[in-house]
């Protein structure tokens, strides 16, 4: 049986994390293995002002953690499995030896262990925003880099009992007549639909509104640090920087 580690986080929105495991346990039969994630406040310093702040952090986060535990047991989502942790990539590693996923919910800013974690977790994750996971309308962002082939590679085997029919392929001024990713999608006995979008032509607005129609985005990861993509403005990052669908990075 399939496992997914699952993170909850103060803050989370909770019923898309909950309806996203249904989805999981549901379509495919993955086994949740959910994880409540410490929250550690690095500024907390020994103050009587910092320590009724933390107090009241400390409260907020119970709150939270009893929420999830209500919820996970209304859903019969192996609420008796929750482990608490301080999520380190280390801690990650090896709560992954056992699991298959990551399920990590991120907004647009992206924090310093969001990024730590997908230069080092040699794991696919997928990645929650403002839409619960389903896989009704997969498409695929890509620069037909060994990255996106590789993640497309990993979706299919690790969702291989996914009927899927086709898979859109978008593509931002990438002009090559030859796109080996097609193939693979092709070999796989899906048809590919290769939708390209290039500048002065259209606007990147309306590539990232066209791509925020799917249910499920396959990008490949980020091709160097934070700072590198950045500078060089690669599509990864801008892509988790617009992309409202979950995203699955292989």
């Amino acid at each position: 049986m399939k496992k997914a580690l699952v993170i909850f986080k103060n803050g989370d929105n909770l019923d898309l994390i909950i309806e996203s495991c249904l989805s999981l346990k549901k379509e495919f039969g993955f086994e949740i293995t959910p994880v409540y994630a410490l929250n550690v406040n690095l500024f907390i310093n020994n103050s009587e002002d910092a320590a009724n702040l933390l107090e009241d952090f400390s409260e907020i986060q119970d709150d939270f953690l009893d929420k999830t535990k209500e919820k996970l047991i209304e859903h019969k989502l192996n609420a008796h499995l929750l482990t608490i942790v301080q999520v380190t990539t280390e801690n990650l590693k090896n709560l992954l030896r056992l699991n298959d996923i990551l399920i990590y919910q991120e907004e647009f800013y992206l924090g310093d262990l969001f990024l730590e974690i997908l230069k080092t977790i040699y794991r696919p994750i997928i990645v929650l925003r403002g839409k619960p996971l389903n896989f009704k309308n997969i498409s695929v962002a890509s620069d037909d880099g060994i990255k996106i082939n590789k993640s497309v590679y990993s979706f299919l085997s690790l969702f291989s009992t996914t009927d899927i029919e086709k898979l859109d392929v978008f593509t931002w001024n990438y002009s090559k007549d030859e796109h080996t990713l097609l193939e693979l999608i092709h070999e796989k006995g899906i048809l590919p639909n290769l939708r390209g979008f290039s500048s002065p032509l259209d606007d990147v607005k309306d590539f990232y509104f066209e791509l925020n129609k799917s249910s499920l985005v396959i990008m490949g990861n980020l091709s160097h640090s934070f700072f590198l993509e950045r500078i060089t403005n690669r599509m990864g990052l801008n892509l988790l920087e617009h992309v409202n669908a979950p995203i699955f990075i292989g």
